[in-house]
């Protein structure tokens, strides 16, 4: 039974899985759908991108009042619950899982005319645990970035401040990758390239915009077997990455690095309970392709 809801470290990576080869650095200047507040235009760097910077100072953000637990299936977990630095709140979705019992897969969809509430049948197909809103698209509803799904490559490697990093899977299990880390175009059975960065080695990244606010998707690890993957409404990109980075918010997961999805009319979770029934969050956008946490 489904229950709908609408509202809007790695220098060496692994080989062994089969996928196609990237198409290319892909420069073109094009803006994602949905995120006005990163310009138009974005150019690739002659140069690696330079190493993060971290904020010199980090708020205090703790949970206010009692977190919403709900298990699913495969020993995962959705946690609700909102934040709050005091002057500022900001509720959180939150889906946990280790992966020694999940793994990511990436679901390219190719329909424009799908439909938001299409997440529903892509993440029934796979088997999932749960799943978001993937990454960036351009108006013609191409990838901005580089996707593997299954071992099918579509798009092009980006090298930008906003196309920044990927989450990925490869012989050893999931990662987020920076791009000034990626090396092998053959390592990875997925990879989904998005951004910005927002915790890298356990700090906000530094430049993030403080204004713009918006309903925002993420994917975090504890750089060991911890993940995250949910929906914050409605933060900053910088106040997203001091909720993230704040130690003590999520049950069992010091977040070490973080990386920013599509958000805003994209935004979209799905869950599966523990008893089956199945919830549904979704936002006005169809989009390109979605992030499955699936079991192993």
């Amino acid at each position: 039974m489904t229950r709908y809801i609408g509202w809007i470290g790695l220098a060496t990576l692994f080989s062994g899985c089969v996928t196609t080869p990237p198409m290319g650095v892909d420069s073109s200047p094009v803006e994602p759908i949905g995120s006005p507040e990163y310009g138009a235009a974005f150019d690739v760097p002659a140069a690696p991108l330079e190493p993060d910077q971290a904020a010199p100072a980090l708020p205090r953000w703790a949970i206010i009042g009692r977190p919403i637990v709900t298990r699913l299936i495969a020993g995962a977990e959705l946690v609700e619950c909102s934040v709050g630095d005091g002057a500022k709140e900001v509720e959180l979705q939150v889906v946990l899982f280790d992966s020694g019992r999940c793994d990511f897969r990436v679901i390219d969809q190719t329909n424009n005319w799908a439909g938001s509430g299409v997440i529903r049948d892509l993440m029934r197909s796979v088997h999932a645990v749960a799943g978001v809103n993937g990454g960036f698209f351009t108006p013609g509803f191409h990838p901005m970035g580089w996707v593997v799904a299954d071992g099918v490559s579509s798009g092009g490697f980006q090298n930008s401040g906003l196309v920044s990093g990927a989450v990925a899977t490869g012989v050893r299990g999931p990662m987020l990758v920076w791009n000034s880390e990626f090396q092998a175009a053959d390592a990875f059975s997925q990879f989904l390239q998005a951004g910005p960065r927002l915790v890298s080695q356990g700090e906000p990244v530094a430049g993030l915009s403080p204004s713009k606010k918006a309903t925002r998707t993420f994917v975090a690890t504890d750089g060991e077997s911890r993940w995250a993957v949910g929906l914050a409404k409605s933060p900053s990109l910088k106040e997203l990455a001091e909720v993230l980075a704040s130690p003590g918010l999520l049950p069992e997961l010091r977040v070490w690095r973080a990386l920013n999805l599509d958000g805003g009319r994209s935004s979209s979770l799905w869950v599966r309970r523990e008893d089956g029934e199945e919830l549904a969050w979704t936002g006005w956008s169809t989009v390109r392709n979605y992030l499955a946490i699936v079991p192993r």
